[in-house]
């Protein structure tokens, strides 16, 4: 079973660079995780204070040390995924019963341009496999 996160919100940097994380299946060094960052206005050397806050958040960790150049560098991978971060976002601002959790998920189905058909089938296959999780 996969460890449930504490809360964290992650700031308009720290969420660019784990997008680029998320993008990837690679393990990254900091200069490839700046290289990545579309639009980035700030200085790549910043990265490194950037991905010291995510380890803090335990958002992200050194998977290997390896040569990069002349120099060894550390590699990194997400400790979650866009999805446990965006869920972790929901369950907090719905675990105090401030709004009605079922009609955000009518809301969030109902704007979408996907077919329902297709959507029906997805949820009616998401409940069975928590169906068979629990057997």
């Amino acid at each position: 079973m996969k460890k449930k996160h504490e809360y964290f919100y992650l700031q308009p940097k720290e969420e660019a660079a784990m997008k680029v994380l998320w993008d990837t299946d690679d393990a990254l060094s900091a200069s490839e995780i700046a290289e990545r960052i579309p639009d980035r206005n700030w200085p790549a050397s910043s990265i490194h204070a950037i991905l010291r806050n995510l380890q803090k958040k335990e958002a992200i960790h050194v998977d290997t040390i390896t040569k990069l150049g002349k120099s060894f560098g550390r590699l990194f991978r997400p400790l979650l995924t866009a999805n446990e971060y965006a869920a972790m976002q929901f369950n907090r601002y719905y675990q105090n019963g401030k709004a009605d959790c079922y009609s955000m998920m009518s809301s969030l189905l109902g704007n979408t341009s996907a077919d329902n058909k297709e959507i029906l089938e997805a949820l009616q296959n998401l409940i069975k496999e928590y169906e068979n999780e629990e057997d």
